[in-house]
Parts: C-alpha cells; sequence; structure tokens
C-alpha cells in the first residue's frame, strides 16, 4: 500500500505528539500516523516501529528537533530517519520534500477567507501529495475551494473531540481527519 492509500484506509488518523502514546497509535485501525513532534535521535527507531506495526509514518518536519528548514535538512531527514512523507507548513520545505521523493502533506491554516485563499494558491504551486486543513471545523465551502485545486487526501485537524465532531468534518468534506485524541484512535 502506497503513503497515499494509507492516509485514505481508515478516516482517523492519530497525531503523536508524544512518545508515550505511540503503542495506542501503532494499534490502531489507521494506516497511518502523522509525528507531531521528533528528535532527530530517536526519530529513525520511532520510524521503525511505525514501518514494522504496518503503519505509513509522516512526520511534521517544523517540529523536528535540530533541523532547518532547508533542502539539506529534508535531504537529510529523508535519508536517515526515512520517513514515508512529511507535513509542513512551508512551501519551500514542501518543494524540497517533493524534490527528495517524498510524500508531502501541505499543513494550511484557514483562518478567514483571505487565509484560504493564499492556501490555494500556495497548494497550486507547490502541487503536494495531501493537505492537512486546520482547524477541522470549518464550513463545507472551505473544503470546495481546496478540493477546487486539489484531488489528494485531504485531512482535517485540530479542535475534534468526539464522534459527532468527526463525522461533521467528513461530511463536510475532508478524506480524513488528524487528532492527538487517544479516545478516537480506536474503531468507529
Amino acid at each position: 500500500m502506497s503513503s497515499r492509500q494509507a492516509l485514505n484506509r481508515y478516516p482517523i488518523i492519530p497525531a503523536v505528539r508524544r512518545e508515550e502514546d505511540l503503542d495506542a497509535a501503532l494499534g490502531s485501525p489507521a494506516g497511518a500516523l502523522f509525528l507531531l513532534s521528533a528528535s532527530l535521535l530517536t526519530l529513525p527507531r520511532v520510524v521503525e516501529r511505525c514501518r514494522a506495526a504496518g503503519k505509513a509514518v509522516f512526520v511534521h518536519y517544523d517540529l523536528v528537533e535540530g533541523l532547518a528548514g532547508d533542502r539539506s535538512g529534508v535531504e537529510f531527514l529523508a535519508r536517515y530517519a526515512r520517513p514515508d512523507g512529511l507535513i509542513t507548513t512551508r512551501s519551500s520545505v514542501a518543494r524540497y520534500s517533493l524534490e527528495a521523493g517524498l510524500e508531502t502533506i501541505l499543513r494550511i491554516f484557514a483562518l478567514d477567507g483571505a487565509a484560504v485563499a493564499t492556501a490555494v494558491q500556495v497548494i497550486r504551486r507547490t502541487e503536494p501529495g495531501a493537505v492537512e486543513v486546520l482547524p477541522a471545523s470549518l464550513p463545507a465551502w472551505v473544503f470546495a475551494e481546496i478540493r477546487a485545486v486539489h484531488r489528494g487526501p485531504l485531512v482535517a485537524g485540530g479542535l475534534v473531540r468526539t464522534r459527532p465532531d468527526v463525522q461533521r468534518v467528513l461530511a463536510a468534506g475532508a478524506t480524513a481527519v488528524s487528532t492527538s485524541n487517544r479516545a478516537l484512535w480506536q474503531p468507529l
């Protein structure tokens, strides 16, 4: 299964902030995990644990301790830790990630109409494999605007606390929901 297919396998993607939450995430039915904090010292071991559990692993590049947002940093991470993909808010890191052969998730913040318009332009310019939009509790028109320029997985994250929240986000047009709420990682 490709990393892009892994994003589509199950509608809830564990967003792991602490290593002590990794076992719960690995036991979930999700095909992919988002690592939202990482250390260069432990990242290769964590990525291998995810792979051994059959999970695609996406590392939030902007939150890795010790890396700069440049081409060398992306290439180092791609060679050293070998994640399936990177998550980033920076268009330059997204471009470098694509050039390094990694699946790329562009994370955008839809704070208002102007932010959505800017995000649409960045999506067009970078052509990421997937988009993660925050917060998840957005009107359906935001998802429609993104879908007009992006056909890949559309993940929504942030401010998701309950199963009804998940259902609303999926009904609004998201492919999946990323959440650090462990209670939501188990089967629907």
